[in-house]
């Protein structure tokens, strides 16, 4: 059962309204009870109540505005899933959430787009931050005006949010290029393709792999690398002319659209290893019917979900959380998949 406040008035000998004060930092108590309560309070491995909290702001109505760099993504239709589904959970507490989609990685577009969330009376930003000096300059004025911003997937180089949720990109792409390594042996030929550099963390994974491959101890070559659009027609013909061109790859990185990938792949005689990025029902599908060797998730409707409960903490009880929130990256093989 949970630690209730009155649980923790028993264990110090203190009334509610004392362990009510002392573990929100306000009013007049003596310090050393203070201290005391807390320290009772984490040994007991108290929680706030999320629910009570959002109780007492029902009476005032928040919205939560979520702005997107991009549309018509896999990676970003399940982010959003995992939006709406904390969307629809702190619904009956007053709070609405809007989003608001973006022609891809324009940056003046997403400047619009804060702008117009805040005209629309937004109480919060959760943001895809594009990683150009407008949309930097636009949230930095945000966060410096006490505006909670919370990065969602992305970051920017300086940590002008409340909190940034994504993934350990860098790493991520190490990953990628290590079980490629295992699984396409030494001497393959690789094909890397990564989404638009325009984002942060996208630069920081293709960086990864980037290192990891030409590493003198790696045995794989990379034979080119290719920036994605987010069009599938364009993607689709970017990698199929890398393959024209280089009838020596057999082996593919792959972090976009999969869509685009389908269409090459729909002949894997030149292509016999291959991983990608995320869990689609596309990549689902290429996966249990072998045309891929492996995922690897981040977690993108846990990451949209969490997003969406940060910013409902901090507005409705104040609850600061930590600066960044790293999710891990988990390889999925066909037989994982239920």
């Amino acid at each position: 059962m949970a630690t209730t406040l009155k649980d923790i008035a028993a264990a110090c000998g203190v009334s509610i309204g004392t362990v009510e004060r002392a573990l929100k930092g306000k009013g007049r108590i003596n310090p050393e009870v203070a201290e005391k309560v807390r320290k009772v309070a984490k040994e007991m491995h108290y929680r706030p109540n999320i629910v009570a909290k959002g109780l007492v702001n029902r009476s005032r109505k928040y919205k939560i505005a979520v702005v997107l760099h991009i549309q018509g993504n896999d990676f970003y239709d399940t982010v959003m899933a995992g939006v709406r589904s904390a969307a629809n959970e702190i619904l009956d507490y007053g709070i609405e959430t809007q989003i608001y989609p973006c022609p891809d990685f324009d940056a003046e577009a997403q400047v619009a787009l804060i702008d117009q969330a805040l005209a629309d009376g937004a109480s919060a930003l959760a943001i895809v931050p594009i990683d150009a000096p407008a949309v930097i300059a636009r949230v930095a004025r945000l966060h410096e005006s006490g505006f909670p911003v919370v990065f969602l997937t992305a970051f920017l180089p300086e940590p002008t949010c409340l909190c940034s949720i994504h993934c350990d990109y860098y790493r991520s792409g190490r990953i990628g290029a290590s079980l490629l390594q295992y699984l396409a042996g030494p001497g393959s030929r690789v094909l890397a393709c990564m989404p638009s550099y325009r984002m942060l963390g996208n630069h920081l994974r293709k960086d990864g792999v980037l290192d990891f491959i030409r590493n003198p101890a790696c045995p794989m070559e990379l034979v080119n690398l290719v920036e994605l659009t987010n069009n599938t027609e364009k993607d689709a013909e970017l990698i199929s002319q890398q393959v024209r061109l280089h009838p020596e790859i057999d082996s593919l990185i792959y972090c976009g659209n999969a869509k685009s990938a389908q269409l090459v792949l729909q002949d894997r005689t030149q292509i016999k290893h291959a991983v990608f990025y995320d869990l689609s029902p596309e990549i689902r599908d290429l996966l249990l019917n072998g045309s891929i060797d492996a995922a690897i998730t981040q977690s993108p409707e846990e990451q949209g979900h969490r997003a969406i409960m940060v910013l409902f903490q901090y507005i409705t009880g104040h609850t600061v959380p930590p600066e960044v929130v790293l999710f891990d990256s988990h390889i999925k093989l066909k037989e994982s998949i239920d």
